[in-house]
């Protein structure tokens, strides 16, 4: 079985998201995967498996667990289709366990159509509000959980206490703040992603996240297109749109090596 590691959500090597992605030829058993993921240590490893209608059959797995969304592995997994498989169409359709994904191959990377995650105030919770001080506001963000600080330098100086955090009732914890950037190219939010309970201590880069983050600061900043950057240790940026309720997320990606799987 043939296997690539992806640089997600970046233009060069050793920054975004690592990815490994894995071509299915036959059979293989959930344990059978969550082994391989636990062998590649990263935080995502995504199954690849053509199926007879065209579409492909997509899951993800950390060292941990099977995750139920995942952006960074799923532009890696197109990136590979049309870098190393060389597919023809434009346009990918993926089966998942959040239903049918879509992937199309743009000039200057690739765009994915997620679902949008809406955001939910929450109103005392004093357990989230224990993790961080000075919050500006705590959300429900699906299966994760989101609070706002002050500014950037306090997103990014964050320490997160990881025991608390995993002890949290969700995925994972979003940590963001705006920038005050004006559109364009510019950054307009920033974030990071802690998720210790799923193997993953800080993601570098993570798209499902964004898919929450796209509604929050849309409601806040009025507008459907803006762009995020993750202030990870690797970094990475990810573009995002929303269209009624799916968000669109584009990035590039990089291929860093591949091999086979015996």
């Amino acid at each position: 079985m043939k296997y690539y590691v992806v640089d997600a959500f970046s233009t060069e090597r050793f920054a975004g998201n690592p990815a490994a992605v894995c071509l299915l030829e036959g059979e293989m058993s959930d344990a059978e995967m969550q082994s391989l993921a636990a062998e590649f240590s990263l935080s995502e490893t995504a199954y690849l498996r053509l199926l007879a209608d065209g579409r492909y059959s997509l899951r993800w797995f950390t060292p941990l667990i099977e995750v139920n969304l995942c952006g960074h592995a799923t532009l890696a997994a197109a990136h590979v289709l049309w870098q190393q498989c060389a597919i023809a169409s434009t346009a990918l359709r993926f089966e998942t366990r959040s239903g049918e994904l879509a992937a199309s191959f743009l000039a200057d990377g690739i765009a994915l159509e997620f679902p949008l995650v809406v955001t939910q105030p929450l109103a005392g919770d004093t357990q989230l509000r224990g993790v961080a001080d000075n919050i500006l506001a705590t959300c429900r963000a699906g299966e994760d959980l989101l609070i706002e600080l002050a500014d950037v330098a306090t997103v990014q100086s964050f320490i997160p206490d990881l025991a608390a955090v995993s002890a949290l009732p969700a995925r994972g914890l979003i940590v963001t703040a705006k920038t005050g950037g004006g559109g364009g190219n510019q950054v307009d939010f920033v974030s990071r992603f802690f998720a210790p309970a799923a193997g993953i201590d800080e993601d570098p880069v993570t798209g499902s996240a964004h898919c929450a983050l796209a509604h929050y600061w849309s409601q806040k900043l009025g507008r459907e297109t803006m762009r995020g950057r993750q202030l990870s240790t690797r970094g990475g940026e990810v573009g995002v749109a929303i269209a009624g309720d799916k968000v669109i997320l584009s990035g590039q990606a990089v291929t860093v090596m591949g091999g086979e799987i015996f």
